[in-house]
C-alpha cells in the first residue's frame, strides 16, 4: 500500500537529508501526523521557514548570519593577521570548541572536486581576495578536511595566493587528523592539536 501523496512527498523530502534514510523519513513524518496539535511541532514549521528567509552568507566571510552584522568578523578581540579557510559554515563551529583558535574564518562552499564537477570558478575566493590587499593578513590556514579534495584545493590556493601574496605564510593542520576523515567528527583535543601543531606549506 502507498502513503497518501502529500505524506510521500514529505517523506521524500526527510530522507534527501543527509544521514536520513528511508525509514527514519517514515518515522519522522508519522511522528508529525501524531503530535501534530504539539506546540513544539509548530516551531519547528515556523523556523524552517525563518530559515530561508531570516538567515543568509556573510559577504565577507561567508558564514552563516541572521543580522546585518557578522559576530565573528566584527568581533574586536579576534586577531586580523590569521585567515582560517574552511569548506563550509558548519566547520567554523567544529573548530571553535576548541577555544584556542582566535582568528578570522572564510568559508569556501565546497572543495575542488573536478569529478562531481566542482571547479574553483564555483568556490567562493573571489570574496577572499578582496580579504588580502593591505598587509594584514599574515598567515591563511588551510583548515580543509585530509581528504584527496581536500589536498586538491591546499594545491590550487597555495599557487594562487603565493602569486600574487609571496609574503603571506600558508599553513595547514597538522596530520593528527587522519586522511579522509572529517573535522566533524574529530575530537576536539585531535583538533586541537592539529591547529596548535599546524605546518607551513
Amino acid at each position: 500500500m502507498d502513503h497518501p501523496e502529500i505524506i510521500q512527498k514529505l517523506i521524500d523530502n526527510f530522507a534527501s537529508l543527509p544521514g536520513i534514510g528511508q525509514k527514519t523519513a517514515e518515522r519522522l513524518v508519522y511522528y508529525l501526523l501524531k503530535n501534530e496539535r504539539d506546540e513544539k511541532i509548530s516551531d519547528f514549521g515556523n523556523n524552517l521557514l525563518k530559515l530561508k528567509k531570516e538567515v543568509y552568507s556573510c559577504p565577507v566571510c561567508g558564514n552563516y548570519i541572521n543580522s546585518s552584522s557578522c559576530t565573528l568578523c566584527n568581533e574586536p578581540k579576534r586577531d586580523r593577521t590569521k585567515i582560517c579557510l574552511v569548506a563550509e559554515a558548519q566547520d567554523i563551529w567544529y573548530l571553535e570548541k576548541m577555544g584556542t583558535y582566535n582568528g578570522l574564518y572564510h568559508v569556501l562552499n565546497g572543495l575542488v572536486d573536478p569529478i562531481n564537477g566542482i571547479t574553483a570558478e564555483k568556490l567562493n575566493i573571489t570574496a577572499l581576495g578582496k580579504r588580502l590587499p593591505g598587509g594584514i593578513v599574515k598567515e591563511i590556514i588551510m583548515g580543509f578536511n585530509p581528504t584527496m579534495e581536500g589536498e586538491s584545493t591546499i594545491i590550487y590556493l597555495k599557487k594562487l595566493i603565493k602569486e600574487k601574496y609571496p609574503q603571506i605564510k600558508i599553513t595547514r593542520l597538522s596530520r593528527g587528523l587522519p586522511m579522509g576523515s572529517d573535522l566533524e567528527y574529530a575530537d576536539e583535543i585531535t583538533l586541537q592539536s592539529a591547529m596548535n601543531n599546524r605546518t607551513e606549506i
